[in-house]
């Protein structure tokens, strides 16, 4: 046993001195760090096996190497790491060994004092979980307006694990939602066939045709109206669309799929799209900072896609975007607009509900832990097994 703790604290030891890390730093090359290493014609063919396997990579400052006398490890992201080695018979070898991620549901619950952004972080939690939260219900509750202090969610999300490291968020799974004292419930739910989405306890679908509003992290500037003071050109005009204020750089989304009917640039629009629905709708994004490069005129983008950014061109006194509705040339007023949900026929509602129950449970259950902690609180105590299950 002695001489067996002997050898193992003798490779530990020798790994430490022969194993080195390296951070690596702006301006690095993968040829600079290790051309003591390998020769030129040897890093040649290593950076050739690499673009060969691993398509997408780039070395970034921050990635981090393990030096070995015969092995060289990158950690090239979370879930991937670059190993070259010297073999015994002098040759080289590049291999990407790839790590599985594991998901796990994770109940994520909290109260609004001021914005959901805010109630998301005191959960320990960041702003893209609460802008996906926000994405399922926003035809139900206008989160620019209707919250209210008090109001509560409580959300089963998936979270991605690798190496025991937390490597981002999977879908939301299931989410209730208690605003202004009134419940909405959402449970994903895809049977494998066109039923796809987030339904409430009825078999309702939550999502529309058209998103509610096309961006993220913003405030209402100006609104739909006949007769608006213009604040660039001085004089009363119609204001066709809903001005969202927002940072320079903010993604825009498409708030339905459709074509890209015009991507141009104009004097009082500044760089502006147009996009052409189904059934005579057509939605217009002015004043953008500029465009996602993939998309072109005649290009097919889907609902949510980013199409843009805000900006401030053209008639603009500061970064806002300028959202406008249009049905067979006549405008609509996009906060006052409501879009065909997406429902379940009757015949698939009862199986929608079978398989929904147990996220109810899991739902239902959260409240009473909720509960626990409230001093008006008389249901008996909830056991660590019925917790442990979500």
């Amino acid at each position: 046993m002695y001489k067996l703790l002997t050898v193992l604290l003798f490779l530990f030891s020798a790994f430490f001195v022969y194993a080195e890390t390296y951070e690596v730093k702006s301006g690095d090359t993968l040829y600079g760090i290790l051309s003591d290493r390998f020769t030129p014609q040897e890093m040649a063919e290593i950076n050739a096996q690499i673009k060969k396997d691993y398509k997408r990579f780039v070395l970034k400052p921050g990635m981090k190497l393990t030096l070995e006398p015969n092995k060289v490890t990158l950690n090239a992201a979370l879930d991937k790491e670059i190993i070259i080695e010297r073999m015994p018979d002098g040759s080289t070898k590049v291999n990407i060994k790839e790590y599985q991620y594991d998901m796990m549901n994770v109940l994520v619950r909290g109260t609004i004092e001021t914005n959901l952004f805010d109630a998301m972080y005191k959960a320990g939690e960041d702003a893209e979980l609460a802008a996906n939260l926000a994405s399922i219900f926003e035809w139900e509750i206008d989160f620019f307006k209707d919250l209210r202090p008090g109001d509560k969610f409580i959300v089963l999300v998936e979270k991605k694990f690798i190496k025991n490291k937390y490597a981002g968020y999977g879908k939301i799974v299931a989410a209730d939602f208690y605003n202004q004292g009134k419940l909405k419930r959402a449970v994903y739910y895809n049977d494998g066939n066109k039923n796809k989405g987030y339904y409430n306890e009825k078999g309702e679908g939550l999502e529309r045709g058209f998103l509610r509003v096309p961006l993220n992290y913003s405030r209402i500037s100006s609104r739909y109206t006949t007769s608006r003071l213009h604040p660039v050109l001085g004089y009363h005009r119609p204001h066709y669309g809903v001005d969202y204020a927002a940072p320079t750089g903010t993604p825009v989304k498409a708030t339905a799929s459709g074509i890209v009917k015009i991507k141009s640039r104009s004097k009082g629009n500044g760089n502006y799209i147009a996009l052409r629905h189904p059934n005579g709708y057509e939605t217009f994004y002015l004043h953008l900072n500029g465009f996602n490069r993939a998309i072109k005129q005649g290009s097919h983008v889907e609902q949510g896609q980013i199409i843009g950014y805000v900006g401030s061109t053209g008639y603009s006194t500061g970064p806002h975007l300028d959202y406008r509705i249009r049905k067979n040339g006549t405008w609509l007023n996009p906060l006052k607009f409501v879009a065909t949900p997406k429902t379940l026929k009757k015949d698939d509602v009862s199986a929608f509900l079978e398989f929904a129950a147990s996220y109810f449970d899991k739902l239902d259950m959260s409240h009473i832990m909720y509960a626990q902690n409230s001093p008006l609180y008389t249901v008996p105590p909830v056991s660590s097994m019925a917790v442990m299950q979500f």
